[in-house]
């Protein structure tokens, strides 16, 4: 294997594949990068084998074929290369590799590719396959990944429920205390309807990977994995184990009270009230009173209430709410749309958010909801 090729199109593609690269393992070949020179292309592989992230890349000059696994330092030794231009050579029988850039001359020594674990990223007509631009994808997924659960003795809920019937495709996420339910309707080229969950680690990792674009991103689903197909790279991740309960019905028909706000004012007070949120919940107090909202929080170190105005207000007042306020917060900081509206349903019922965007070819209806704090405000 003998390759010339330019520093930063080397590192534009793997950086993106070291994103797939396990920081701890047992397994000694997966903690570095596959190379294969064939037909004029580049192929570059990571895999932690929840998640694989091929790149293919034309932009470079093949002398001879060949593969190899390299270790992750290879990355480190570009970025410090003195120049552009940069030589690789592999002796395929020792397994040893020569990068050489300018003056400065690396030996690397690699691991056997026939050991490297390689998933299959072919597009098959028995694949069931979606697609959206990556703005819309991105949009999506900001909305959604923030309420998978972090708490490894919940292993249903790491991840983020994927349902596709003929008329819809929903997200949702949950760690137990709040939820996040994302329906887009449009025309969906489907026959069997779908149900899969996919690992919230993985679409984080897709989510910071992408930019807010019209280029498609197409996706195919198995019972066992879901491939994302993006400019020249291909994510391969491997399916959660769907234990994942039926939350669609979780949401309450009806509310006590409901009200519309600036969604930005209402951003910047509560990242307000965080600051003196206190105790183990970190917790603030809610209040509806005519047309008015009031927020407070308080610690062992000081105490705060401001006001809002509220827009519209529909049902009751409400006499006092407790809330996390990060899991009040966050899909604050996601939504784009100038109100936001809000339902409660009493000091120990859900407290949902409501939103509906249109889309370029459907409509989005989101909803997240999240459970109030039933303790004794004094034990704020």
């Amino acid at each position: 294997m003998h390759i010339l090729a330019k520093k930063n199109t080397l590192l534009e593609n793997l950086s993106i594949v070291q994103k797939s690269i396990p920081l701890k393992t047992t397994m000694t070949v997966i903690k570095g990068i596959f190379l294969e020179a064939k037909s004029g292309q580049l192929t570059m592989v990571g895999n932690n084998l929840e998640m694989s992230i091929k790149a293919v890349c034309n932009d470079l000059q093949i002398k001879d074929e060949g593969e190899i696994v390299l270790p992750v330092e290879f990355i480190e030794i570009l970025k410090q290369a003195p120049e552009e231009s940069i030589e690789i050579k592999i002796n395929q029988e020792e397994l040893r590799a020569e990068v050489k850039s300018g003056q400065a001359v690396f030996i690397l020594y690699g691991m056997n590719p026939e050991e490297f674990p390689l998933n299959n990223y072919e597009i098959t007509p028995d694949r069931d396959k979606i697609s959206y631009s990556s703005r819309e994808l991105k949009n999506i997924l900001k909305k959604i990944t923030f309420a998978v659960s972090q708490d490894e003795s919940k292993p249903s809920f790491k991840g983020v429920l994927l349902e596709i019937d003929e008329d819809n495709i929903c997200f949702i996420a949950s760690d137990t205390y709040r939820l996040a339910y994302l329906k887009t309707t449009r025309n969906i080229k489907k026959v069997q309807p779908l149900r899969i969950l996919i690992p919230g680690k993985a679409l984080n990792e897709i989510m910071r990977m992408i930019d807010d674009s019209d280029e498609i991103i197409e996706c195919t689903c198995s019972d066992k994995d879901i491939i994302f197909y993006y400019r020249q790279f291909m994510i391969y991740c491997r399916l959660l184990d769907d234990k994942f309960p039926n939350l669609k019905n979780i949401f309450p028909a009806d509310y006590v009270s409901k009200i519309k706000l600036n969604t930005r004012l209402l951003e910047k007070a509560i990242a307000r009230a965080s600051l003196l949120a206190g105790g183990y919940n970190h917790m603030i107090s809610l209040q509806i009173n005519n047309t008015s909202l009031k927020i407070e929080s308080g610690s062992e170190v000081g105490r705060m209430n401001e006001i809002l105005e509220i827009k519209d207000k529909e049902g009751d007042d409400l006499q006092e709410i407790l809330l996390n306020v990060r899991y009040f917060l966050d899909p604050l900081k996601v939504l784009d749309e100038e109100y936001i509206e809000i339902e409660f349903n009493g000091a120990y019922g859900p407290c949902i958010f409501n939103c509906q965007e249109t889309l370029d070819n459907g409509a989005l209806d989101y909803r997240y909801l999240v459970l109030p704090i039933k303790i004794d405000k004094r034990e704020m």
